[in-house]
Order: structure tokens, then C-alpha cells, then sequence
């Protein structure tokens, strides 16, 4: 889909802050408010899948992490996407090359719960085979 300046000046804004109000929206792109929610029901028609929630970093501090692979049943890609989806704990899912089929981060309170999730994944319907890889510490991260 071809989109227009303003449209991508709208979706910019929003991978920065997606709370901000169409009022605010429409003062940054000096656009009318009812603009800005005509361009909002389009995009979310067209483009914008959902809204979420990005924690701040220094409350993750204290938090148990994981990476985690997994070989899955090719027929049951579909539904162990959705399942992990629906987990709070998957922050990230990715379909990677090479022998391993996903890699995903798990992010926990502690241990105990970091050990239910780990199971309950490798209880999934497909999941052929996981393996998990515990995060230490964090050297340095450039994601937003």
C-alpha cells in the first residue's frame, strides 16, 4: 500500500507514542482532529495490526529472561504462532534459518514462573524439541 506524507508522519509518531491524542496528533502534522482519526480508521483498516505496551527498562531490571529455539511440526506452525502469541511472557517470536524452526524471548518474574512457561511451550501442540538459554546480563540492547 502507497502512503501518503502525512500518513507516514502519523504512523512515525505513533512507534513513538502510541497514546498520543488525536489532538496532539493533529498539532504535530497541523492537521484537523477529525482528520486525524478519518487517517486513523483507514490505517487500522489497512496497516496497523494493534497498539501495545513498552515497559521501562529500568522496571525490567529485576525481571528472568530467556531466550528459547524451537523445532516444530511444519502442519502446526500456525497454531503454536498464536498460542505463543497469546502467552504475556513471549515478547518476541521470530522464524529463523538454519536447523531450529523459531526463537523466541520469554520474559518472567522469577524462576518458578520462568519454569511453567518453559514447559507449557514445549507442551504445545507441533512443538517438536525447545531449548532454552538463560539471559545473565545484558551488555548492551539497541532496540526500542
Amino acid at each position: 500500500m502507497n502512503l501518503q506524507k502525512n500518513e507516514k508522519q502519523l504512523l512515525d509518531l505513533l512507534k513513538i507514542n502510541s497514546r498520543m491524542s488525536a489532538a496532539e496528533l493533529g498539532r504535530k502534522l497541523n492537521l484537523a482532529r477529525s482528520t486525524i482519526h478519518m487517517m486513523l480508521s483507514k490505517l487500522e483498516d489497512k496497516i496497523i495490526d494493534s497498539y501495545t505496551v513498552k515497559l521501562k527498562s529500568d522496571i525490567l531490571n529485576d525481571d528472568t529472561r530467556c531466550y528459547v529455539t524451537i523445532i516444530r511440526d511444519p502442519k502446526k506452525s500456525a497454531q503454536i504462532e498464536d498460542s505463543l502469541y497469546n502467552m504475556a511472557e513471549v515478547d518476541c517470536l521470530a522464524a529463523v534459518a538454519g536447523n531450529i524452526n523459531f526463537m523466541i524471548l520469554v520474559r518472567t518474574v522469577d524462576h518458578h514462573q520462568m519454569d511453567e512457561v518453559l514447559t507449557n511451550i514445549a507442551m504445545l501442540d507441533g512443538v517438536i524439541k525447545t531449548e532454552s538459554h538463560m539471559i545473565l546480563s545484558s551488555k548492551f540492547n539497541r532496540m526500542p
